[in-house]
């Protein structure tokens, strides 16, 4: 007779104590953050994103510089709103921001000019009196058509 074949247990199914406290903390610092958006102007509330309690301190992430220069203006209201949840007496409250949608590691771009551009400024360098100005321009446009792939005749 053929025996069954024994189906797997999904990882999530076994007990698992890390993965519980991790889903507490995830819990908490959520009702954290819903008293917390409770308590704010609806404006601000759609631009707090997150919040920690570490020890004596609240950590509150919003996404710009404008909205955490706001949000420090209702720190005491959104200290008042925790207390009754806190074990420990929250007695400071720093406000951080974080850019959602910005993306990690992302070298910028960088925009060479033109061959026109290295043969311009090449051409500007021969004008020059000054001889310091004459000198930077001349490297410039040198590097600049180095970097576009074409060299610069000199006479």
């Amino acid at each position: 007779m053929a025996q069954k074949a024994q189906r797997l247990k999904p990882i999530l199914a076994y007990p698992n104590r890390a993965l519980a406290q991790l889903y507490l903390q995830i819990n908490q610092q959520l009702a954290l953050l819903k008293r917390i958006k409770a308590v704010l102007p609806k404006e601000l509330a759609d631009h707090t994103l997150h919040c920690v309690l570490n020890n004596k301190k609240l950590l509150v992430y919003t996404d710009s510089a404008n909205w955490a220069s706001q949000l420090r203006f209702h720190g005491k209201t959104m200290l008042n709103a925790i207390e009754p949840t806190t074990l420990t007496p929250t007695s400071t409250i720093q406000i951080k921001i974080i850019n959602a949608t910005a993306t990690t590691n992302v070298k910028p771009k960088t925009v060479i000019p033109s061959k026109t551009v290295a043969y311009e400024i090449h051409n500007q360098s021969l004008i020059t009196t000054d001889p310091q100005v004459k000198h930077a321009l001349d490297k410039l446009s040198t590097t600049l058509a180095r970097l576009a792939g074409q060299e610069i005749t000199k006479p």
